[in-house]
């Protein structure tokens, strides 16, 4: 095989590997997100479309990332806030819900 084969081999596996890596990231992502929409729903007991810091007190996963989520500051986690919060974080487009 030529010099030039190699390289091109080499190529074509580091490609596809990096494809395969892309895929189960990108599938952990999806997943992380279902399940964060998932909690944000089961959290919002009250149905409203949004949580506030007592609603999520004592959740050991949510909780922690609350201020995270809450971009405007002002103590309410909204629907649209914790899909910009997964577009930002997972890179994927939030489950429709």
């Amino acid at each position: 095989m030529k010099p030039w084969g190699y390289y091109a081999c080499a190529v074509a596996l580091l490609t596809a590997s990096s494809v395969v890596r892309a895929d189960a990231r990108t599938d952990y992502y999806e997943r992380a997100a279902k399940r964060d929409m998932a909690e944000f729903a089961a959290l919002d007991r009250d149905r409203s479309g949004s949580l506030t810091r007592t609603d999520v007190m004592g959740d050991n996963d949510f909780s922690p990332r609350f201020n995270d989520i809450d971009t405007n500051r002002d103590g309410i986690v909204t629907r649209e806030e914790m899909q910009r919060y997964i577009r930002q974080h997972y890179g994927v487009e939030p489950p429709a819900s």
